[in-house]
């Protein structure tokens, strides 16, 4: 008991503490098994459960112990949803985690079958209840009452009822373009850049209509809130933050990557999000000071619900002022992970993943949350970029792509296996991972194709666009899958639904 007092302040003293005091048994789970790789070099041993199979997979259960329930299937996927409440509540799994007592899962985020399928076998869910997702944190209205009460600044706008709105008067008031979020949906589907009363109209049709299991469902909009704000000109940066018993904690700010048409394809809509650059992000004290004023405040609201581990709060930065306000919060894990923890670990900081599970293992623990602190807001060197298809129609790759490390000299060269960013030894060196799927495999349109992590920056001076080093990756590495038009595939799915099960 004695060693439970001694302080965790950095990355060494959190390896002895894992070592000597943790002894459930821990498992990631993902759609696929990158997804929550990162913790492996933290602790020893560190086990993972995924749905696909993918070329990147093959690599990484050469080294981690892991269960993907399609493997052996070739390019034909199980007919069910494309997330980890499919791989916990699937037999398999069940069978493959009985001899293990009582051990901590971490996902992307919880659903309900999901806490369900923890409680009848004793599984411990590290993850926020669902109750804080789109019911309440999440909900972009709901979050900017927030924000108002906690003086943190928010875009300036308004919340007003959908059959309220009027064209001509928010042209009027705010300017154009101005900004329609709908409170539940994230970017592409439920924020708006509106130039013209054609994009309006084109928006509000958007809204009226909502997407389950690739059905269109109508919804009646008229009683709905919704956000009304001025467009802020500039970089979208982002931040990490962690409710503890402790106190809260952070990472240092990083640029979020949205909207870039190498990456994804614009006429998908508005704030796509694309990856991340930490190398970029050397911001001034006065931003960074607003960035940790607000994931403090945030934090400290969050822990009175009782919400505990990470979250992430998003920021647009006017360009001119260098002031940020926040646009949204996203209560769970995100999408920086794992390349994040990659990157705390190669940083030598203690990753802030390691205090997410130690909030649900149920241990005491004490840490020195100024030293950490520090240590996380270091920074930090890295970025990645997410790859889709964009075809805008099913898919299916022609082509061979092997996942690991390559260079541009000047076309695509592949030098050598790997699936992590340790796997780098230099900047000119880029790795082509996560989910990079059999030739033959099938892509919904603007589906994940693979992530792309390098050891320096991607984007231009403006912080919003690719350099141009980046853009050649982004485009040599789609065109090297081939994409070819997936024929006749909504009737060939009438009769096969392994056939085009989402990417």
């Amino acid at each position: 008991m004695a060693f439970l007092l001694k302080m965790i302040s950095d990355l060494q003293t959190l390896k002895i503490f894992f070592k000597e005091s943790v002894k459930t048994p821990i498992f990631g789970v993902g759609v696929y098994a990158f997804d929550r790789l990162g913790l492996e070099d933290v602790f020893q041993p560190y086990r993972m459960l995924a749905l696909r199979y993918s070329l990147d997979t093959e690599l990484i259960e050469k080294e981690i112990e892991l269960l993907s329930l399609e493997k052996g299937r070739g390019t034909r996927h199980i007919v069910k949803p494309r997330n980890s409440t499919t791989v916990l509540t699937h037999e398999k799994t069940i069978r493959f985690l009985r001899p293990f007592k009582n051990p901590l899962i971490i996902p992307y985020k919880a659903s309900s079958k999901m806490d369900a399928v923890c409680r009848e076998n004793g599984w411990i869910l590290a993850a926020p209840p669902t109750k804080f997702g789109k019911g309440l944190f999440e909900n972009k209205v709901k979050f900017r009452r927030i924000l108002e009460e906690l003086r943190v600044p928010a875009p300036p706008g308004e919340i007003t009822n959908a059959s309220d709105l009027d064209f001509e008067l928010l042209k009027h008031k705010y300017g154009v373009p101005f900004v329609l979020q709908h409170p539940q949906r994230g970017g592409g589907k439920g924020t708006f850049f509106i130039h013209s009363l054609e994009e309006w109209e084109h928006a509000l049709r958007k809204m009226k209509f909502k997407e389950a299991e690739g059905i269109q469902i109508k919804e009646d909009i008229s009683r709905l809130e919704v956000i009304i704000a001025k467009y802020i000109k500039g970089p979208s940066p982002s931040i990490t933050g962690c409710v503890t018993r402790h106190g809260i904690l952070s990472t240092s700010p990083q640029y979020q990557i949205i909207d870039a048409p190498e990456l994804y394809n614009p006429t998908k809509g508005s704030g796509l999000f694309c990856g991340h650059d930490w190398s970029s992000a050397r911001f001034s004290q006065d931003v960074r000071d607003q960035a940790y004023d607000a994931v403090q405040k945030v934090g400290v609201y969050f822990q009175k619900f009782g919400y505990k581990g990470i979250f992430g709060i998003d920021f647009i930065m006017d360009e001119k002022t260098q002031k940020l306000y926040v646009t949204e919060c996203n209560p769970r894990l995100l999408g920086s992970f794992p390349t994040i923890t990659m990157l705390q670990v190669m940083n030598n900081e203690p990753p802030i993943l390691a205090f997410h599970l130690l909030e649900y293992l149920g241990i005491n623990y004490n840490i020195d949350i100024v030293s950490v602190n520090e240590k996380m807001r270091a920074e930090k060197f890295g970025s990645q970029m997410f790859v889709h298809n964009l075809t805008l129609k099913w898919a299916h790759s022609g082509a061979f792509v092997k996942p690991g490390v390559y260079k541009m000299s000047p076309k695509l060269e592949f030098l050598r296996d790997g699936y992590a960013m340790k796997h780098l030894k230099n900047k000119d060196e880029f790795l082509l991972t996560d989910g990079v799927l059999q030739k033959g495999a099938h892509y919904s349109p603007n589906r994940r194709l693979c992530r792309i992590i390098t050891l320096r920056g991607v984007l231009s001076e403006d912080k919003k666009t690719l350099s141009p080093w980046a853009k050649n990756i982004a485009i040599s590495v789609h065109n090297s899958f081939n994409l070819r038009p997936a024929r006749l595939a909504r009737f060939i799915k009438f009769f096969n639904p392994n056939y085009l099960a989402k990417g």
